[in-house]
């Protein structure tokens, strides 16, 4: 009976302590994951840009592959990735060099090397209504982006996204000198998969002002079509 009793105090002192014992916190979910980086990582994107030359459009279309081909450790810690962009004019061509970017991602922010140039694409933890300067790592002039959607799903090219964040790079909508309006779409676990760029700039003389008459710009669109690893 003396051992019962022992027994029985020694179940209750553990059910006590277990109730007491704070649940320990799983892993924080900051969003890195919509900035994925891996070697051998690869996306192709339709493209479509409209090029205006001194009020003269001319329509493009093409074929865009960016794929992560290696990594190193940079100065500041962290694992930069290299990666090469390739471009076709269709899918029966072959895939010709263009140029190599890198990107970056901790804790804190994401950022994309274009050529010379870094841009900040995203800061953690992601959440509607946050805003950034895009500039912060060039010497550009400030430019506020805003994490406008979370988590919402999206259609691109017949692929469904069902997690995805919509960060505004621009949305100047001044239509007598210059138009501009900028936005990326960013998938979990996969990236990039939307970008769309409006830059115009209208004819700005006495008899023409007002009219949106486009001298000189860009409208561009980047659609994913296809994302993996090779």
């Amino acid at each position: 009976m003396r051992h019962f009793l022992r027994y029985l105090v020694g179940m209750m002192v553990v059910m006590v302590v277990s109730c007491d014992s704070p649940e320990q916190p799983g892993p924080v979910d900051i969003g890195q994951d919509y900035f994925p980086l891996q070697k051998g990582l690869y996306q192709v994107f339709d493209v479509s840009e409209i090029q205006y030359v001194l009020g003269v459009p001319e329509t493009i279309q093409y074929q865009l592959k960016t794929h992560v081909i290696d990594s190193f450790l940079s100065l500041e810690g962290d694992y930069r990735y290299v990666i090469h962009r390739s471009r076709r004019n269709s899918a029966l061509d072959s895939w010709d060099y263009v140029d190599t970017w890198s990107a970056q991602a901790n804790n804190h922010e994401a950022l994309m090397n274009e050529g010379n140039t870094s841009f900040l694409k995203l800061v953690f933890p992601v959440a509607q209504g946050t805003e950034w300067n895009g500039n912060k790592y060039n010497t550009g002039e400030e430019d506020d982006y805003l994490l406008d959607q979370v988590k919402t799903p999206i259609t691109v090219n017949q692929l469904t996204f069902n997690d995805c964040i919509t960060v505004l790079q621009e949305d100047e909508l001044d239509l007598i000198v210059f138009f501009d309006q900028r936005k990326e779409i960013y998938a979990r676990d996969v990236g990039l998969v939307y970008k769309e760029l409006t830059q115009l700039s209208f004819c700005d003389d006495i008899d023409c002002l007002g009219d949106q008459q486009v001298e000189t710009g860009l409208i561009y669109k980047q659609t994913i079509i296809a994302y993996g690893l090779e």
